[in-house]
């Protein structure tokens, strides 16, 4: 009777070991596939990369120079960042980057009032040159 006991609660903190391994797994898998994609939610396009914050702050701060967007304000932290630049058009575009664990850093531009798609993925595409990921 013990030993059916015994082997009742084995099997079953071995199965709650074995199912949260493979969720951290899987969670795992998740997050690094989320790296390479957009996300182009009302007009704000925004991307991770595997790079600290300074560093991918400076690659949008070249990204923006290349672009021949005006800085008109700045704002630096090691969790959460901001530029602020004028399009040679006038419009604004408003660019965010926070910090995530693992030297993550998510990066979110929007061009204009209501979001420019073609010139968020072109900043993107810059900014990862910049930080030479291909």
């Amino acid at each position: 009777m013990l030993k059916k006991w015994q082997l009742a609660v084995g099997s079953i903190v071995l199965s709650a070991l074995m199912v949260s391994g493979c969720a951290l797994t899987l969670l795992g898998l998740g997050a690094a596939a989320g790296i390479g994609t957009y996300r182009y939610v009302e007009g704000t396009m925004e991307k991770d990369y595997p790079r600290p914050m300074q560093s991918t702050y400076q690659a949008c701060m070249s990204a923006a120079s290349t672009m021949g967007l005006r800085v008109a304000q700045q704002h630096y932290s090691p969790v959460d960042s901001r530029i602020e630049a004028v399009q040679p058009s006038g419009s604004t575009v408003k660019i965010q980057l926070v910090a995530r664990p693992n030297n993550i850093t998510t990066v979110k531009v929007r061009f204009g009032l209501m979001g420019n798609e073609d010139q968020s993925a072109y900043f993107h595409r810059l900014v990862m040159d910049n930080l030479g990921i291909k």
